[in-house]
């Protein structure tokens, strides 16, 4: 593509791609841009794992690239639209990771060293955990001192925030080790990592999402600082939430209960001791359902029994539907018939080397561990070889898979190669291991979230999915729904090789109540409301019915709370902000209800569709989960909150009343309390009586004392009188005399206690009417009746104009 240069116009101005490449320095990319399909276009959207995917791994490029992007955004963003419902440094809830590392043995470093070279190295610490950091999805806060505070979950959101951030430390130990060796000295951090609820706020930088800019408020980021001074030199110190996140994958050791400055009640922290690289098995509940999709794959393995034929098999669902416990279930009836299982994993982030989902299968295929040493993958090389799994003039290829250096005749053959013939070698080796191996034993091949996968992964996989057709071998892969790369383009690439694709749907009422029944022995109140919260989905279900303190008190549970940040967070402003303002309207939300709170009246919700996080219902919209919507809810704050309250209040004033009070209660509006009264009301002009009753028990909980808690109290007294509770009545009636502000009241009151007119009586011409005592029985104890509900209008009506033209009665 050597007439590579698209160009597109910003703000008024034409650019070429390999020009600006140019500008900054980065010309010598230009090929790998122009081979990847990135086109001006494209270039402000490009991100750090997509710099990396293009071949620049040096961080000081990337990070001067993505400078320099930042800049070309905000010159497009200059002709955008803005939504004014709210600014990003308005700040928000959200579920985050903290990472605190420090370097140890800093005093003695200042005596050992002069200021210049301390200068140096504290620069070389920094720079090496920056790059840990990002690689693994965080995001550098800033540098104090010695010191690095990194944040898992923000600006971006993560499922795994916490284990990433467990994974950065253990690696940074390593980097460190292997820096001191190079510097020759010793050199070590101690890490401290909490997991919580804080509020991340702008702090008025022109771009609100850069996090060095951000005010992060919680107590998640005082217990990581404080488990950081705890550690000691190598160390990893993390807080209890953090464990509980992680303890499936990380060896660990309790510190026991531990007072700490700060924290009102001792604090639970854990030391980290190893990864767990054998995969050891997550904590699982039965599997609960999924029949057809069971019977389905029982019948691929049958066939590939039977006919030593293959396919590739799709797993495809919205996060949490179950998809890796579904693939659990596959490997273990694979394997008791006698396949051997090889597993892979895509990340969305940083990998180590060698650790990618292809050469991960490609150690497994060769039974090499992908941590281990050189000499022990030229074993497993040269055994390949031995058999005949792999020709001598694929060594080449083989020695990339396995990440061996490659002898100086081999390394000038491959430097010659163009990409593409690189790509074809290993494509080779890959199948021809995978269709030589089988002939032994037939395989299963596991490869989870391809949602994630680049392009060189696609290409492999369909690769794969070509071999499997003719050898007794099942590749299996896992995917989202929304992001899912296997669209009609890869399977060209796959030469039209057949993929049954399993769509998981949510769990059956039934189901669920199976599922919830793993957890307690009887389904009460609390976990019959999980399952309804849950909606059918088994990850949902468990962490609300795991968090139970949470869920009790109707919070999101943190992990949920995640999982629902990490979609959102990668919509664009505008769709995130009308999000959250549809989130505040409800489960459900009309459009020109959302375009009027965002006063924006072009607004359309495809994007939100497309996201599979609303979807079409009727003239309006469904938030595509109930406890999507609550998520989003959950991370506004109370500011916010009132504000987009308000405006869809006065949105439904004059629409609809019940939602004009509801909308204004939230907002903490003042003017709750009569619109709850105007609102039952007209329940009560077409019989509701029962509705107008709870609107009004909500207005009391609100009113103030004064002429709208009178008012409320009084239609109590009559509602109650209307559904047959007349003690009730009574009661409410005497109340609302007791708060009468003047005579008209107390006579207004006076009805619903059942009290005859002589216990009125004129003070004299012109003068005020007063009210008795209560007389005593049997007068006290007159029947209700029709005659004395209507006794107030009768007074009125009547009485008062009579009195005001005669002296006496």
């Amino acid at each position: 593509m050597s007439g590579y240069g698209w160009i597109i116009e910003i703000g008024g101005q034409i650019m070429n791609v390999r020009s600006w490449l140019n500008e900054h320095g980065m010309g010598e990319h230009a090929e790998a841009f122009a081979e990847n399909g990135v086109d001006a276009a494209l270039l402000p959207e490009l991100s750090n794992d997509d710099l990396k995917d293009l071949g620049i791994h040096r961080l000081a490029d990337r990070k001067r690239l993505l400078k320099a992007i930042e800049g070309l955004a905000g010159a497009a963003a200059q002709f955008e639209p803005e939504i004014s419902a709210a600014a990003p440094s308005d700040g928000e809830r959200r579920q985050l990771t903290i990472f605190f590392a420090d370097l140890s043995g800093y005093t003695e470093l200042t005596d050992a060293l002069d200021a210049e070279e301390l200068h140096d190295l504290v620069g070389l610490v920094f720079d090496c955990i920056d790059r840990i950091v990002e690689d693994h999805g965080g995001t550098v806060h800033r540098h104090v001192g010695d010191e690095v505070m990194a944040l898992f979950g923000a600006p971006v959101a993560h499922t795994d925030d916490p284990m990433r951030a467990v994974r950065a430390a253990f690696e940074t130990h390593r980097a460190m080790t292997a820096l001191g060796a190079e510097q020759g000295r010793s050199l070590a951090v101690h890490i401290g990592i909490a997991s919580g609820s804080v509020i991340v706020a702008g702090q008025g930088a022109e771009n609100p999402e850069e996090v060095s800019d951000y005010a992060v408020t919680g107590a998640a980021a005082n217990l990581a600082a404080r488990l950081n001074s705890l550690a000691k030199p190598g160390e990893t110190i993390i807080s209890d939430n953090v464990h509980r996140a992680v303890e499936t994958e990380i060896d660990c050791s309790p510190l026991g209960e531990t007072t700490v400055k700060g924290f009102e009640k001792p604090v639970l922290p854990w030391r980290t001791i190893a990864l767990r690289l054998d995969g050891a098995a997550r904590s699982q509940t039965p599997l609960i359902g999924r029949r057809a999709e069971t019977a389905q794959f029982n019948g691929a393995l049958q066939s590939c029994r039977d006919t030593d034929m293959g396919q590739a098999i799709l797993v495809r669902g919205e996060a949490g539907m179950g998809k890796t416990r579904l693939v659990g279930e596959f490997e273990a009836k694979a394997e008791n018939l006698g396949f051997a299982c090889h597993k892979g994993l895509i990340f969305d982030f940083g990998v180590g080397e060698g650790h990618d989902a292809i050469r991960t299968l490609v150690y497994s295929l060769l039974g090499v561990s992908p941590d281990s040493a050189i000499p022990a993958r030229e074993i497993g090389a040269a055994a390949a070889l031995d058999s005949g799994l792999c020709a001598t003039d694929q060594r080449v290829f083989l020695n990339d898979l396995l990440n061996l250096p490659q002898p100086a005749a081999l390394q000038s053959i491959y430097d010659a190669m163009n990409n593409a013939i690189r790509h074809q070698g290993k494509h080779a080796v890959l199948t021809g291991l995978i269709q030589g191996l089988s002939q032994r034993q037939p395989r299963l091949l596991v490869i989870e979230d391809v949602h994630w996968a680049d392009g060189e992964a696609l290409a492999d996989l369909a690769q794969i999915t070509i071999a499997v057709q003719e050898s007794p071998v099942l590749l299996v892969m896992t995917s989202r729904i929304e992001g899912d790369p296997l669209d009609q383009t890869w399977r060209s690439g796959a030469g039209g090789a057949p993929l049954l694709t399993i769509d998981i749907g949510p769990l059956r009422q039934e189901e669920s109540r199976q599922f919830a029944g793993a957890f307690a022995s009887a389904i009460d109140v609390y976990a019959q409301n999980c399952i309804e919260r849950a909606g059918g989905n088994p990850l949902f279900l468990e962490q609300l019915l795991r968090s139970a303190e949470e869920s009790r008190d109707g919070e999101v549970p943190a992990t949920i709370q995640s999982l629902v940040l990490t979609r959102i967070d990668r919509l664009a402003g505008a769709d995130k902000q009308a999000l959250q303002a549809a989130s505040v309207i409800g489960q459900q939300f009309a459009l020109d209800t959302l375009r009027a709170i965002l006063d924006e009246p072009e607004y359309s919700c495809a994007e939100l569709v497309k996201h599979h996080l609303a979807r079409p219902v009727g003239d309006g919209y469904l938030f595509a989960h109930a406890l999507i919507q609550e998520g989003v809810y959950a991370s506004l704050l109370k500011d916010r909150r009132c504000r987009l309250h308000g405006r869809t209040a006065d949105w439904f004033a004059g629409r609809d009343p019940i939602l004009h009070a509801e909308h204004l209660d939230r907002a903490d509006d003042p003017g709750a309390a009569a619109a709850y009264q105007n609102a039952a009301n007209m329940q009560v002009e077409i019989y509701h009586f029962e509705q107008a009753m709870r609107l009004i028990e909500r207005g009391l909980q609100l009113a103030a004392e004064g002429p709208n808690k009178f008012a409320l109290v009084s239609m109590k007294g009559q509602m109650l009188h209307d559904l047959g509770s007349i003690d009730l009545s009574i009661e409410a009636y005497e109340e609302a005399l007791k708060i009468a502000e003047d005579d008209i009241g107390r006579c207004r009151a006076v009805p619903g206690l059942g009290w005859p007119p002589v216990c009125v009586y004129p003070t004299g011409t012109m003068r005020p009417w007063k009210i008795l005592p209560r007389p005593k029985p049997p007068l006290a104890t007159m029947a209700w009746s029709a005659r004395a509900l209507r006794f107030t209008t009768f007074v009125e009506t009547c009485i008062f104009p009579w009195a005001a033209s005669k002296s006496a009665l």
